[in-house]
């Protein structure tokens, strides 16, 4: 679990189980949800409460509270990919309730968290998306030190996304090391229990499942294959949104699932599938993971078909050996 921070105004303290109804009253705000990343529609205290445990468990996550009061002014998220025993790379995300924006505490928050990410968890790199119609977000992460990256496109709504690599920050911040010794902090990393040669299972049959929401694709694909639930998957990859194909890599290779190639391989009209491989496909406006399993398409979105919908364009598949 991460330490508690401190600045000038601000602590930012890990997520418990005790801030479901902070947390909640956050993600239901009507001025807040449609600029959070993957936020995009309101759903019930119901079926947030279900996503909430995950997050708690997660433990990549910070309350931002006023030093004056404790009081709840928003969040901050600080997610780790893991990459071969390390750390690849950082992902940030934050949210102010609007009572609280334009007081400089997300900016505040947001230096914070990356002096703990360089120095802390000693990530080589990290980045950070808003939506283009949000564009105060934009505006913190450039004042950070941020870099524009490129712009990126899911479900009709572009985004932009920023980077920082290590080297850039402690050059800004003018530091000629690397911050050994700020933080008693050791970033966990756990140990897969299985190997190509002891899998999760031998793949003889595809259960199907729905994917819980609809930016969890490839996790449910993943799920599909190992014989696991989403949630477990969700777990192992460390990611409750969008994947892409180094997640879905990891996340079987963890289970020690093999695929025939090290990469997809692209898919031209009349190819005949293999027996069990991923596919890659192309959705009006989104990409889309789903499996094929000897005849059928198992898709997370749309069911147990017999050929995909109409509007899905195939682009690439990647065979899983059974």
């Amino acid at each position: 679990m991460y330490p508690t921070l401190e600045t000038e105004r601000l602590f930012l303290k890990p997520l418990n189980d005790g801030d479901l109804g902070d947390m909640y009253a956050l993600y239901a705000n009507p001025a807040v949800a449609p600029a959070m990343w993957y936020w995009d529609s309101v759903r019930s205290f119901a079926e947030y409460e279900k996503d909430f445990w995950g997050l708690a468990k997660s433990d990549d996550i910070f309350t931002v509270r006023l030093k004056a009061d404790n009081r709840f002014v928003g969040y901050f998220q600080l997610h780790q990919y893991v990459k071969k025993g390390r750390v690849g790379y950082s992902q940030i995300n934050a949210a102010i309730l609007p009572g609280y924006q334009n007081c400089g505490y997300c900016t505040e928050a947001t230096k914070k968290a990356l002096h703990f990410a360089f120095c802390g968890v000693k990530t080589p790199w990290l980045c950070a998306n808003h939506f283009k119609d949000s564009p105060a977000a934009g505006t913190v992460l450039k004042n950070c030190g941020l870099r524009f990256y490129r712009i990126y496109e899911t479900r009709n709504r572009q985004y932009d996304q920023y980077r920082y690599t290590k080297e850039d920050y402690f050059k800004d911040i003018g530091v000629p090391q690397d911050g050994e010794g700020l933080y008693d902090y050791v970033f966990p990393l756990r140990t897969s229990p299985y190997s190509s040669k002891n899998p999760v299972r031998r793949i003889d049959s595809i259960g199907y499942i729905k994917e819980p929401t609809g930016y969890l694709c490839g996790q449910s694909v993943v799920a599909m294959l190992a014989g696991v639930t989403v949630d477990e998957v969700i777990e192992v990859m460390q990611t409750d949104m969008g994947t892409a194909t180094p997640e879905i890599r990891d996340a079987l290779g963890w289970y020690g699932l093999k695929t025939a190639t090290e990469a997809r391989v692209k898919y031209t009209p009349g190819t005949v599938l293999p027996d069990c491989c991923i596919l890659s496909v192309m959705l009006p406006g989104y990409g889309h993971w789903s499996l094929y399993y000897r005849g059928k398409y198992y898709d997370p979105e749309f069911g147990v078909l017999d050929e995909l919908p109409k509007q899905a364009k195939l682009r690439y598949y990647w065979e899983v050996v059974t």
